[in-house]
């Protein structure tokens, strides 16, 4: 009965500042505006700490993403998805393009309009937490335990990949407004057009976004009634609007956009092998899960801190066990169910689909909040009869956390980074000299792989355009994909000179010293740290005369190169 009450009572509130008009009840509201506003300068102090460090690589991902912006921003196009790809649309570039307009185009401004967006991830955790609990000290927990993230969260809502802030933000709000509209607010017109717009603008943003349409959609079932007809169509009706870019790209371009959720397929039709759902099972339970608790980094496979880091999943069992045992009381009727639904069934989709094994973990993200929040009401309801030990857990949650950001932040190399595969880790050490060498022997086009090629041209102001038209694997594989701007390879295809840029591979810059000597092209060469550089080419070739784009290393066999065919390499 008491539930029940708090729960009538809780309905009568929009927010927080909107309580019962009497002084104590507007003391309290004020209280809880600062607890968010402490929350959200823990955040912000946190992430500019990193920022100043100078931690995060700009990689070829990120660049892409910061050229549509510019593309925006000056007018050139206005691209409905991610380069080269029928899917991640571009609302985080028309975002940055904004930055862009106020800043500056730079990938400081990228990361500020990232860390904004990602502060309004912060707060809509604790807004999720006073929702479902009504509780202060909840509320701050849930707040906090996203302020001070694992990892994972930190390096891809700092550096963006193209809308895992917004699909976050965006599945936040829809787990807030889905809850309203089936507990007290079934006729608020305006939530209910709200959901539409926000599961719209999210299916157009990111896939990740259908991991909150089941909670929000089995919670909507339960609460089906034929009255409640008209708000659905409203729902429907913005969903439809607001993911529109969608839905015109895919019946323009063959469905392109609609094959990517059914079988992984990129637009050029190329696909990704499927795992077998034991390897998905595993990448859940070893990979994905702990990352998200930030029991290891998105970058290694190795676990952080072990085996102390044990303690964590400990902790989270340990936590989430007591609030099964004693029925998490303190949460509003259905919110422990709600979220457990958002969790478990992430966990449901990740393992079926084609996407199970990743390594990085960065699928998880979705599911951190929710999380914080179940585990901050299960940790508020344990203060009531073990304070101590409610404020250790969380103080011990938060401090390896902050930990974990501390360590990978100085750990150099890598710092922080969304490569999982170190060949592909560049840092930025040696770009300006790189640029400078490119400018001053007006080596401008020309080819690279995927990851210096989009990086050179966001950095140079698109003074440097590379076709990415080189592998950049071990393997010697290449992705045709990779060369997904078309602009570009028109630009080089149309240079009278060229120059080749490598990385991190020497493998390959052996295939290219025998394979342009075999042509009978001569070239200088010139190392500027990680880089290779082939340049003032006797006569313009291409890597698909070398065979570059269909070759593997386990069948290269590499010799000493003739003499007398091929320019001594400068000095590094």
């Amino acid at each position: 009965m008491q539930t029940a009450v708090q729960d009538s009572a809780a309905r009568q509130e929009d927010n927080p500042a909107v309580a019962a008009p009497t002084p104590a009840a507007r003391r309290s509201a004020r209280r809880v505006w600062l607890r968010l506003l402490a929350v959200l300068l823990v955040a912000a102090a946190l992430r500019l700490a990193l920022l100043a460090t100078d931690a995060f690589t700009f990689n070829a991902d990120e660049a892409v993403v910061a050229l549509m912006a510019r593309h925006i921003h000056q007018g050139q196009e206005f691209p409905v998805f991610f380069y080269g790809q029928a899917y991640m649309g571009s609302l985080d570039a028309i975002l940055i393009s904004v930055g862009y307009a106020v800043l500056g185009e730079s990938v400081l401004t990228v990361r500020l309009v990232q860390s904004i967006l990602y502060l309004g991830v912060v707060a809509t955790t604790f807004w999720l937490g006073w929702r479902l609990t009504r509780r202060a000290w909840a509320a701050t927990a849930a707040g906090l335990l996203v302020a001070v993230p694992p990892v994972v969260m930190t390096l891809y809502t700092t550096a963006t990949l193209g809308g895992y802030n917004e699909v976050l933000l965006l599945g936040n709000l829809l787990l807030i407004y889905g809850y309203d509209v089936t507990h007290g607010r079934e006729r608020s017109a305006w939530r209910w057009a709200l959901i539409g717009a926000l599961a719209g603008l999210g299916w157009w943003t990111n896939g990740l976004i259908v991991a909150y349409f089941l909670p929000v959609g089995l919670m909507l079932l339960r609460h089906l009634a034929p009255r409640r007809a008209p708000y659905y169509g409203l729902a429907f009706l913005c969903f439809m609007i607001f993911s529109a870019p969608w839905w015109q790209y895919n019946f323009t371009h063959n469905n392109a956009a609609l094959e990517v959720f059914l079988s992984g397929r990129r637009a050029d039709g190329t696909g990704f092998d499927v795992a077998p759902a034991s390897d998905r099972l595993i990448g859940l339970l070893f990979l994905g899960l702990p990352a998200a608790i930030g029991l290891r980094f998105p970058w290694s496979g190795d676990y952080f801190a072990f085996p102390v880091a044990v303690l964590v999943p400990v902790a989270y069992v340990a936590v989430l066990a007591y609030a099964v045992r004693h029925n998490a009381p303190r949460m509003r009727a259905g919110a422990r169910a709600y979220l457990t639904i958002m969790i478990v069934g992430f966990c449901v989709i990740f393992v079926a689909s084609t996407f199970g094994t990743d390594p990085t973990g960065r699928y998880f993200l979705p599911i951190v909040p929710p999380l914080a929040v179940l585990v901050a009401g299960a940790l508020d309801h344990m203060r009531g009869q073990s304070p101590a030990r409610a404020d250790a857990l969380a103080a011990g949650l938060l401090a390896f956390a902050l930990l974990g950001n501390a360590v990978a932040a100085v750990r150099q190399p890598p710092g922080i980074t969304t490569q999982f595969d170190l060949i592909s880790h560049i840092p930025h050490d040696h770009d300006d000299e790189l640029m400078a060498f490119l400018h001053e022997r007006n080596l401008t086009r020309g080819y690279a792989s995927y990851w210096v090629a989009f990086r050179l041209a966001f950095l140079s102001q698109e003074t440097i355009i590379l076709r990415s038209a080189l592998p950049y694997k071990a393997d010697l594989t290449y992705n045709p994909a990779d060369d997904r701007y078309p602009p570009y390879r028109d630009a080089v295809n149309g240079a009278e000179t060229v120059v080749y840029i490598t990385a991190n591979n020497p493998i390959l810059d052996d295939v290219i010293r025998q394979r342009m000597a075999d042509h009978g092209v001569t070239f200088e060469e010139r190392a500027i740290g990680p880089y290779r550089v082939f340049h003032d080419l006797s006569r313009r070739i291409s890597p698909h005369e070398l065979g570059l784009d269909h070759i593997q290393a386990d069948s290269v066999q590499l010799r000493a190169p003739s003499p007398g065919r091929m320019a001594a390499p400068a000095p590094a």
